[in-house]
């Protein structure tokens, strides 16, 4: 009988404690709010334009001063945004200042592994890049890496059309 008050005290207060903690928002959800990476895009293939063209090799296409036009419906594609799974990249539909469509061009897909995982995350992703309207989405559980990298590619798409 003399165990079973401190026991008991112990337990109600250890109930009490854990009744209080807070933990932070987002913790035990399937996905985790980001930033796209502030590292510069990978530069293995050259910006697309919106008539899909590319560059001649060994040329940089000039810079441009004037804001790209805000109406009408055009296409950009993102530059690739590799990781250790492989090369992400994405194209953006956009009709005045919001995106209408988003296109996975390259996913990783190597690996039975990674191409089953690509082919579940990029549904997520599209949906999450749509509803945010921008670069800024979660990151989905289990694909990381191809998260972040489709984010980047994503941010240089809407960077080459000035969103």
């Amino acid at each position: 009988m003399r165990r079973v008050v401190p026991v008991l005290a112990a337990t109600v207060l250890g109930l009490g404690i854990l009744a209080t903690f807070k933990t932070s928002p987002g913790t035990a959800v399937r996905h985790i709010r980001t930033t796209p990476a502030t590292s510069p895009p990978a530069a293995s293939a050259p910006p697309r334009s919106s008539s899909g063209s590319t560059a001649p090799a060994g040329t940089a296409a000039p810079p441009t001063t004037a804001a790209p036009p805000t109406t009408g419906t055009r296409s950009f594609n993102g530059d690739v945004a590799s990781n250790q799974y492989g090369d992400v990249q994405v194209r953006i539909t956009v009709s005045g200042k919001q995106i209408t469509d988003i296109q996975a061009l390259q996913m990783p897909s190597d690996r039975a592994r990674s191409a089953e995982i690509s082919q579940q995350a990029e549904p997520l992703l599209q949906q999450e890049a749509l509803q945010a309207q921008s670069a800024q989405i979660d990151i989905v559980s289990g694909a990381t890496f191809t998260s972040q990298s489709y984010a980047q590619s994503l941010q240089s798409a809407l960077d080459h059309a000035g969103i």
